[in-house]
């Protein structure tokens, strides 16, 4: 059940009835049915008005909010389904016309006729469809849902070659049901000539076919006719091959039974079209597989070794304080145990600001909300830097504005990106001369928290404007990880707030934290740059 008191699926919001709609199991697939819901349930787009089927990757709309159902539709319902009759036992075939696989077949003959004019859309509406779906499964299905919907079909499969064994292995198998709708029968597998199988896959061409025992090229060798065709319920088949630059990736076989229909050499050449259209497709999505996998790694090895070397210097330092610390407890001198306690405490500082910046970078997460005073937060950040700012000389004030509402928000996550900010703000001024200001002001109207740290630094060049908040993008050397602005965006992104920035040499920095007050409130993320930058957006 769907709806704001179901026990399964509990949605909150307030356009949705409680009872609203049903997701229910049946025969191996899985429907879907409104409920009586006063704004109604929709399908990809249309509204559903009987139990409907879903597939992965369909989008449910309830209300105002959309879900994509991504059910388990594995392999193993259509296992067993098809049986190929190598020994022409069962089945054999005469071949009534052939189309060869390339991109010729791919060429549709002009619109003149009203088959033509299908065609037309039918490949237009495919090459469409297939340009958006990332999975080889969903791919499939679409592909036969397209042949449902346009061919008069009985019984269809798709076989997809195994790269290990390279044996043909049913994918997709659907019967049309009494309804008008195409399912799986789990009952009855799909009895076919291997022969034709082998012919389509070997030669490469389409083939269009009825049951009989005429054609030789099929028959078994020192086979006699053994009882009469009538013995056979004769169908007309489509057989066309799945193929990207010559190389066999599946097949594609339709049949019905010829009391209802017999296929022609313009359907034949319709199905031979989008088999070769979905080997295309097929084909992108194992190059885009490579490339994603290619470039997953790399991002991964630069990482580790980006994050190896700070982690290296940072223990190099604590070594350095642990050796000083030795010496001093060895000579019994104060000072010198307190120096190296001093760079010890420093870099374990390092490594645990480090350490929460990969965790709050790397993990997708929701943020923990509930009502805080964020000026209580930021006096508890600036409590955390004060040290910092003390060793450096460096004046750290705030400027708090009063009577700011509570606000929904993450503490921990808004102290965290405004430590960050904090902290490079302490790391950009001079020694002695820095001075970092923490103000918060509330914009009733717009409804809008903001929380600015000002500095009196150099500023940053215009020419690094545009990559700040990249991963690992640092200014500071060896001294910065490259994650403090980055987990400072990401934070803001999950509060749908935004993070600005404006930066001149006269006036120094300032980062501004804009925080929505009002529930249901959001900003553009990928506006992440003060008004008056001409720099391009970053993110």
């Amino acid at each position: 059940m769907l709806g704001r008191s179901s026990e399964q699926a509990p949605l909150t919001d307030n356009t949705i009835s409680r009872h609203h709609a049903e997701l229910r199991r049946d025969d191996g697939a899985w429907l879907i049915e409104d409920r009586g819901s006063s704004n109604g349930t929709y399908l990809n787009g249309v509204r559903v008005t009987k139990p409907t089927r879903v597939k992965r990757g369909d989008q449910i709309r309830l209300g105002s909010t959309l879900l994509v159902f991504a059910g388990d539709e594995g392999d193993a319902s259509v296992r067993g389904m098809v049986e190929l009759d190598a020994g022409g036992k069962h089945v054999d075939s005469a071949i009534m016309a052939t189309v060869p696989s390339s991109e010729d077949s791919v060429i549709i003959a002009a619109p003149e006729t009203a088959d033509a004019v299908r065609a037309w859309r039918v490949m237009y509406s495919l090459a469409e469809t297939l340009g958006s779906i990332l999975s080889e499964r969903e791919l499939l299905e679409r592909v036969m849902d397209v042949i449902f919907e346009q061919v008069p079909v009985d019984r269809g499969f798709i076989l997809m070659r195994d790269p290990q064994t390279d044996d043909l292995i049913a994918r997709v198998v659907r019967y049309r049901t009494g309804g008008g709708r195409s399912g799986v029968d789990e009952k009855q597998p799909i009895t076919t000539s291997h022969r034709i199988i082998d012919h389509v896959a070997h030669k490469r061409e389409a083939v269009l076919c009825t049951n009989a025992m005429t054609d030789r090229r099929f028959a078994p060798v020192g086979a006699t006719n053994q009882g009469s065709i009538h013995d056979y319920s004769l169908r007309s088949v489509i057989c066309a091959p799945i193929i990207a630059r010559d190389d066999l990736l599946g097949v594609i076989h339709i049949d019905s039974s010829m009391s209802a229909h017999t296929y022609n050499e313009e359907q034949l050449r319709l199905i031979t079209a989008m088999g070769y259209q979905a080997g295309l497709a097929l084909e992108n999505l194992q190059l885009l597989a490579t490339r994603m996998q290619h470039e997953r790694l790399a991002a991964v090895g630069e990482t580790v070794a980006y994050l190896s070397h700070h982690i290296k210097n940072i223990l190099q330092g604590m070594r350095s304080g642990a050796d000083l610390l030795e010496m001093g407890l060895a000579k019994k001198q104060d000072e010198q145990v307190r120096q190296g306690w001093g760079i010890v405490h420093r870099n374990l500082d390092k490594i645990f600001d480090l350490t929460m910046n990969m965790l709050a970078f790397s993990k997708e997460r929701q943020p923990r909300l509930d009502y805080v005073q964020i000026n209580h937060v930021v006096d508890e950040t600036v409590g955390m830097a004060q040290h910092t700012a003390d060793e450096r000389h460096i004046m750290l004030l705030t400027d708090l504005e009063e009577n700011i509402p509570p606000i929904l928000v993450d503490a921990d996550g808004i102290n965290r990106a405004l430590l960050n900010i904090v902290m490079n703000a302490l790391e950009a001024v001079p020694h002695d001369e820095g001075i970092v200001r923490v103000k918060t002001h509330y914009d009733a109207a717009a409804k809008i928290v903001t929380i600015s740290v000002h500095d009196n630094g150099p500023g940053i060049p215009e020419n690094q404007m545009a990559v700040i908040f990249q991963p690992f993008h640092s200014s500071k050397g060896h001294a910065g990880t490259g994650l403090g602005l980055a987990v400072a965006r990401k934070i803001m992104d999950e509060h749908r707030g935004r993070l600005e920035v404006t930066s001149n040499p006269v006036d120094g920095t300032v980062f501004s934290l804009l925080i929505p007050a009002a529930e249901g409130a959001k900003f553009d993320s990928t506006d992440t740059l003060g008004a008056n930058q001409q720099s391009d957006p970053v993110g």
